[in-house]
């Protein structure tokens, strides 16, 4: 095969490319609109069988390299690229001088007037570190072959700007393999960049173009940019050298670049715009078309110095007026105000690309200057989510003297930093702005950030807030803080993510590793460390990360082994709490009752109280079910033996009840009854019988589906019925009320467990009675 017919497959397939596109993007079409159920199927990566046109048929699963390779594909469909390469068989023929040719696979190749990105796909089925120096180096030798086959394909005159990505997914990324990447221009997105680059392709389509070169090809020159050059006046505001100017979206969208929060970007650090919204784009767009114009000015940076051709200066305002000429590079206008504005017209014809929109550019303003003005000119004007300003605190407060300004920058920080590691148990665990969460990804920002705060893990602010007092994952400073912590953190969670991974990876359904349960962790961990420096006498700050998680981890021990045992239902029974700001603290104080199960003198602040109030509750609801079980067990008792006896002469206590001794009991406590108040006899029975006149030989097949319930957590035994003989005895409580008298703990868990697995039985027997 000539090299120079290697992409035969793009250029003279165009129709079959026409159709596939058309078949892809049929069944992502299909994709949102489909119900949970298959829905999770999708995102477990199967396909939709597209042959039959049957939405709820699953043919072949998709491998998780052969998903990341489409979604890939994705991507640049939806970022509008005319020519994709089209399956996993698309190869080149490598020539070399002095080698024999060779066939390579190009995961996914895209090609438009301008650009041509070639990109190599690794993936892992789950989170690993692997070196990928091989991989790089492989790729990096490859680039000159493949860049001349595209040249000789498409002739001298074609002279793309060519990108070279490496699409990772689930591959920790080590600093060596980074810097290989760097030196050989190679650029790096991981599952987490791809996600964004998806999610911005979803809500700008073609029009996301814009924001993904200008990430991949910062700096470069836009050839038909150069000399491009418009009236417009420059000043200075708060000391800032500002241009002020009318463009056209054209021209603007060209250079423009937003720096999303859910991008991460470090060169952009802090990064501080919120994800654009499809639904405002779209009414954006539809109120141009329909002749509507925006008088307010898109606010944007020069991330360089512009050239100005000075004309006439007003010396009273010190305005000079000139011609600007405007950057003729990808990513040199960062837009600090109006992306909706902007991008709204990015779907139009040319007829509104060609509009007039005004604009004010500031010029070389840092970044945080950048968000500064950014949070001044939203929060003030219109709500910012409290989500996004939490997570740019991290950026614009730090290094704060404010106590409380300090805590929450290094808060912030910290969470950013626990969500990118790799590997780890909060990695990808917390919503970014923009993003849509999922029943995973459901942890906040603001959340975590309070439990961290309440928690006085990284700093107390005392002396009416005045004073930084450090917490016992402080260093020296906040940087070491933040290394600190992390560690420390990173190895706590990860003990509560072993103990029961399900539960765990299963997010808000879990019960585990929520908002509301982290919190109550986090202050968990801060209340262990005190105790354990208490019982020990050491400092917790004087101890390594590792040594100090060593340290509490058996006084974590009587939770972790809960967690370890619990299904889905005992989670949600034992820690779903209400909603508000006393959910934490609910399920926090629950955890302590488990640890004061093995260290009774475990009391950290406001639990006794807690205990008490809640202990007269459970006190309450346990004497309620006991009566309850008294009743529905006598009840289904002799409901059953008057159904198979029958009632005449009292045939089904004659019969029903055969120990003498039982009959002659009930017969002499019913005589301490006046006649007139005189119950049948099987009102006079004490609990206890109950389970002797139950495991009869006789009746047992009879009562079995109800009765026979094992202890918790055992198998059990061919009759299960001691649960009757420990009911009997924790019904003496509230009977025979004594001071020395009282439930312990584990009682209350008992009651629930025989009452819940008793009462569903009877409602089961009811219910097939009924039918």
């Amino acid at each position: 095969m000539p090299d120079s017919e290697w992409l035969n497959p793009i250029s003279t397939e165009a129709n079959k490319l026409k159709r596939e596109a058309a078949k892809r993007r049929r069944a992502y079409q299909e994709l949102s609109v489909l119900k949970s159920g298959v829905q999770e199927y999708i995102e477990a990566g199967w396909e939709i069988d597209r042959e039959l046109k049957i939405r709820t048929r699953i043919r072949k699963p998709w491998g998780h390299d052969e998903k990341l390779e489409n979604k890939v594909w994705h991507l640049f469909y939806l970022l509008g690229y005319p020519e994709i390469s089209s399956g996993r068989n698309f190869q080149i023929t490598i020539k070399r001088k002095g080698a024999d040719p060779y066939k390579k696979q190009i995961d996914v190749l895209a090609k438009d007037d301008e650009t041509v990105i070639v990109t190599e796909c690794k993936s892992s089925a789950r989170i690993t570190r692997r070196s990928l120096q091989k991989d790089i180096e492989e790729f990096a030798n490859l680039k000159g072959p493949i860049a001349n086959a595209i040249k000789k394909h498409y002739g001298a005159d074609f002279t793309p700007k060519i990108i070279w990505l490496f699409v990772t997914n689930n591959i920790a990324w080590s600093q060596p393999d980074r810097q290989r990447a760097a030196g050989a221009q190679i650029n790096i997105v991981t599952e987490n960049e791809l996600r964004y680059y998806l999610q911005i392709a979803d809500h700008l389509r073609a029009a996301a173009r814009f924001q993904f070169l200008a990430e991949f090809l910062k700096d470069q020159k836009i050839p038909e940019m150069d000399g491009v050059h418009i009236p417009a006046v420059k000043g200075k505001l708060g000391g800032k050298v500002f241009y002020s100017f009318v463009s056209t979206p054209k021209q603007m969208l060209k250079i423009a670049f937003v720096n999303h929060r859910s991008l991460n970007d470090p060169a952009g650090a802090p990064s501080y715009q919120r994800l654009v919204s499809r639904t405002r784009l779209r009414q954006i767009s539809r109120f141009i078309h329909g002749g509507g114009f925006f008088p307010t000015n898109i606010l944007v940076n020069f991330s360089n110095k512009c050239r100005f051709e000075h004309v006439a200066k007003d010396d009273e305002t010190n305005v000079v007026f000139g011609n600007l000429y405007l950057p003729c590079r990808y990513r040199s206008a960062w837009i600090i105000d109006g992306q909706h504005r902007l991008y709204g017209y990015a779907p139009l014809s040319e007829k509104y690309l060609n509009q007039n929109i005004m604009v004010v550019a500031f010029e070389n303003l840092k970044k945080e200057e950048e968000a500064n003005l950014f949070v001044t000119i939203n929060h003030e004007q219109k709500s910012v989510p409290k989500t996004l300003l939490d997570d740019l605190e991290g950026e614009l407060k730090w290094g704060s003297d404010r106590p409380t300004e300090r805590i929450g920058a290094v808060s912030a920080r910290l969470i950013g930093l626990l969500n990118n590691d790799i590997g780890e148990p909060l990695y990808g665990r917390v919503t970014q702005q923009g993003i849509s969460p999922t029943e995973k990804t459901c942890l906040t920002v603001p959340a975590i950030k309070d439990g961290l705060r309440r928690s006085g893990l990284v700093g107390n602010a005392i002396l009416n807030k005045k004073e930084f007092a450090p917490g016992v994952l402080c260093g020296t400073n906040d940087m070491a803080t933040l290394d600190r912590a992390r560690s420390a953190l990173n190895s706590y969670f990860q003990l509560l993510a072993s103990a029961n991974i399900n539960q765990w990876e299963s997010g808000r359904k879990g019960y585990l590793c929520t908002n509301v349960a982290l919190q109550a962790y986090l202050q968990l961990f801060s209340s262990i460390v005190s105790y354990m420096e208490s019982n020990k006498g050491l400092s917790a700050r004087e101890l390594e990360p590792n040594d100090l998680i060593s340290e509490i981890e058996e006084y974590m021990d009587p939770v972790l082994s809960w967690l370890s045992e619990a299904s889905a239902i005992q989670m949600e029974k034992q820690f779903k709490v209400q909603f508000g700001s006393g959910g934490p603290r609910e399920y926090f104080y629950r955890l302590c009752l488990m640890i004061r199960e093995s260290f009774s003198d475990f009391s950290p602040e406001g639990m006794d109280e807690w205990a008490k109030g809640q202990s007269e509750v459970l006190v309450d609801d346990a004497d309620k079910k006991l009566k309850e079980l008294n009743i529905q067990v006598q009840k289904a008792i002799f409901d059953t033996f008057r159904q198979v006896y029958g009632v005449d002469g009292d045939a089904y206590w004659n019969k029903g009840v055969t120990d003498k001794k039982i009959k002659t009991r009930a017969y002499e406590k019913s005589l301490d009854d006046e006649d007139e108040d005189r119950l049948p006899l099987e009102n006079y029975l004490d609990f206890i019988e109950y389970k002797k006149i139950v495991e009869n030989k006789a009746h047992w097949n009879l009562f079995k589906p109800l009765f026979d319930i094992p202890e918790p957590g055992e198998k059990g035994y061919t009759k299960n019925v001691r649960w009757m003989e420990r009911i009997n005895e924790l019904r003496r409580i509230p009977a025979h009320a004594t001071e020395k008298r009282s439930y312990k703990a584990s009682d209350f868990e008992y009651i629930e467990y025989i009452y819940e697995e008793f009462t569903t039985r009877l409602n089961a027997t009811e219910d097939r009675e009924d039918i």
